[in-house]
């Protein structure tokens, strides 16, 4: 899977403590896949909480609000609102995940590791929803 996105302008709004991130301009990812292409346009105006990693793994993985994670987290929390977009499809969300943030640098084993904790995190989450497959 290759990932390719325009430039992302985000603003902090300190005062929103839930999701301080907020989109100056609209972002266009593009995934190719399996001969497939599919584009996801975040629009203008998205919020988003940045990585969600609890405290107790800030050690192992580091900042939540780190650069390299930042553009993963936005991909992820627009299709976690938007399942429809990858046909309901957990891990096709997850894999999106993981490749952007390889993309950005972060090594393969933290990668990995981040890829696990977010599609077991949604497996658990939504295990009575029938929103994903």
């Amino acid at each position: 899977m290759q990932i390719w996105y325009s430039k992302i302008d985000l603003k902090y709004e300190y005062k929103n403590k839930t999701k301080p991130f907020c989109l100056n301009r609209a972002i266009l990812y593009v995934i190719d896949y399996a001969n497939k292409r599919k584009r996801i346009t975040v629009e203008k105006g998205f919020k988003t909480d940045g990585c969600t990693i609890p405290n107790i793994f800030w050690a192992i993985i580091g900042c939540p609000h780190s650069s390299e994670y930042i553009p993963a987290s936005i991909i992820h929390d627009y299709i976690l609102q938007h399942p429809e977009l990858v046909n309901y499809n957990r891990k096709f969300a997850s894999r999106i995940f993981k490749s952007v943030l390889i993309t950005e640098g972060v090594k393969p084993l933290k990668a990995q590791i981040m890829y696990l904790a977010v599609d077991l995190w949604q497996a658990v989450k939504n295990i009575f929803k029938r929103k994903w497959r």
